[in-house]
């Protein structure tokens, strides 16, 4: 009996270490799995660019691929003052960050390079303590539609509607070189004339240039548009200088900014 107790243990035993060792690989193997799912190779990298405290490395462009776009459709002649524009792509465009909240929250857009610029500018302007915030970037025209039929309405008719909004199809925020600005220290001053006098009016007109934006309706502006001291055009590269070729080639040399 002594012999068959010696064997019956060894065996336990060597059960024993054999469970001991599948569970050691199981183990492993989970742990290499989960290893896996979290490493930075595999985490997902933000689609928007914050606006952060320092200055990241812009990427380089010229390896970018080329943003999908037209100076003006095939067809279209100007629509009561406006220019004809087709809507840019929105997989090359960044998010610049987002406007109001709650229910009427919604996040704005620009293509990269004029994404990249507006951050620039944004930083270097807080520098300054003025707060410059985007209201508006990219817009469909199916958005414009909307917003031009409200106007309509408003005004009463196409041509007076034409004088403050541009047709779908016509506005140069389709571009995504576009945008609307505002003095984050005066919020009721928002798409008014009113922010004419903010500071970050001011300072945008003083500087907005060295970053490649202009003014696109300044007063008494060729096209007869409402004077819109918000509304700021890229033309710091050469594909937005390409697509407000028409825009700006009707625009005097020097723009009256005031």
């Amino acid at each position: 009996m002594k012999p068959f107790k010696q064997f019956q243990r060894r065996y336990c035993m060597v059960i024993a270490a054999a469970l001991l060792a599948g569970v050691m690989l199981l183990s492993w193997a989970a742990i290499s799995v989960v290893a896996k799912l979290f490493s930075p190779n595999a985490m997902p990298t933000p689609q928007a660019i914050a606006i952060s405290t320092q200055s990241p490395s812009p990427p380089n462009l010229a390896s970018s691929p080329p943003l999908i776009q037209a100076t003006n459709p095939i067809g279209y002649e100007p629509k009561l003052g406006h220019f004809p524009y087709d809507e840019n792509s929105t997989q090359d465009m960044s998010y610049i960050g987002s406007y109001a909240e709650k229910q009427n929250q919604r996040f704005e857009r620009l293509s990269l390079d004029a994404a990249l610029a507006l951050m620039k500018l944004i930083y270097v302007a807080r520098t300054e303590r003025i707060w410059i915030v985007p209201v508006s970037g990219f817009r469909s025209v199916t958005q414009q539609e909307k917003l031009y039929k409200a106007q309509i309405q408003r005004k009463g008719s196409e041509t007076s509607a034409a004088k403050v909004s541009a047709p779908p199809g016509y506005s140069e925020h389709h571009t995504g070189y576009a945008v609307d600005l505002a003095d984050g220290n005066y919020p009721q001053e928002d798409i008014s004339f009113k922010f004419a006098e903010t500071e970050a009016s001011r300072w945008l007109n003083l500087h907005a240039r060295e970053f490649g934006f202009e003014l696109s309706f300044p007063k008494n502006n060729i096209q007869g548009v409402s004077y819109e001291p918000w509304h700021w055009r890229f033309i710091g590269s050469s594909q937005a200088e390409t697509v407000f070729q028409q825009a700006r080639s009707n625009q005097p040399e020097k723009s009256e900014l005031q």
